[in-house]
């Protein structure tokens, strides 16, 4: 008698990824059908279109994407002792960042202990700098989000609530309880333990280096809007916490594929207190389009560095 093989696992992974792909195609559905009603309104508005703004806006946004590569360079060589120059480092993140746009959010991970294997760096190695990066990234991104709180009247009710989270936060970086929850989670999954060497005041240091990073994506995200839909003056400090919320809400949705549908939905209502919700649906969308394809300029960039290396 041949010993049945468990096909549970198997299973629930395609099925997860079967809702993703639902999912995200749901919301590209929805999206363009809502444009599609509200298309008369959408040509009625008075759209101020200015190529140098939007020309500006992408000049900002890969300097904030070079500013994340540069943060990734100081994680691996301050937190897990391995030395890369910015060149490396710029080719091995968004190469592996094709990763994302794949079915699970593994991908870019495998990618990038495979790529940083080839300059002597230990998978050890590479899981830690991958956890700071993504706790310090996704911390800072939800402390700047939630100042968003401070800013609005009426929501001024819920900031107990925010502080009691900005708090929480804080807690859960320290590298004491990080250390007792990945390692948790990693013995559970029954995989190696990894060992957080590093301090409180390093994780906050990149924190506030991410925080700078968000300001960046923010003021292009700033410049995009003006470029197409000029919204006059606002508060900046607080228009700067829309795009990193909107953004961490996204990804903590785990079964919105890249965020898709989540992050839209999301920056409707907050650009929905300067432009009508049908406008701010149209930026949305253009929001991620123009992500995308300054995120794929990069990959093409990385992969011409690759190609003249390996000459």
């Amino acid at each position: 008698m041949t010993e049945s093989r468990p096909v549970q696992p198997q299973f629930s992974r395609n099925l997860k990824s079967t809702i993703k792909i639902v999912l995200g195609l749901a919301a590209i559905v929805f999206m363009s059908y809502y444009l599609i009603q509200n298309w008369n309104m959408l040509q009625d508005y008075q759209w101020h279109f200015n190529i140098w703004l939007l020309l500006l806006s992408i000049v900002i946004l890969w300097i904030a994407l070079l500013s994340t590569v540069y943060i990734y360079q100081l994680i691996f060589r301050e937190l897990a002792g391995a030395r890369l120059s910015l060149k490396q480092i710029f080719r091995i993140i968004n190469i592996t960042n094709i990763g994302r746009y794949l079915p699970g959010k593994l991908w870019s991970v495998v990618g990038l202990i495979v790529y940083t294997s080839e300059y002597g760096i230990n998978k050890k190695q590479t899981t830690l700098a991958v956890i700071t990066n993504e706790v310090a990234g996704k911390a800072s991104g939800l402390i700047l989000g939630l100042c968003y709180f401070f800013f609005s009247d009426s929501l001024k009710g819920y900031l107990p609530a925010m502080v009691i989270l900005l708090i929480g936060c804080m807690i859960v970086i320290h590298p004491w309880v990080l250390d007792k929850i990945i390692n948790t989670g990693l013995r559970l999954l029954k995989k190696e333990t990894i060992e957080i060497k590093f301090g409180y005041w390093a994780i906050l240091k990149f924190v506030l280096i991410f925080i700078i990073s968000w300001l960046l994506h923010s003021l292009a995200f700033y410049a995009l809007v003006n470029s197409m839909a000029p919204i006059g003056s606002v508060n900046l400090l607080k228009f700067a916490t829309i795009l990193p919320l909107c953004w961490v809400i996204g990804y903590v949705i785990l079964l919105a594929p890249g965020g898709l549908g989540v992050r839209e939905a999301m920056l409707v209502v907050m650009l929905g207190e300067f432009l009508p919700k049908e406008v701010a649906l149209a930026i949305a969308i253009i929001q991620r389009i123009w992500f995308t394809v300054v995120e794929g300029f990069n990959v093409l960039l990385a992969l011409a560095v690759s190609t003249k290396t390996d000459k």
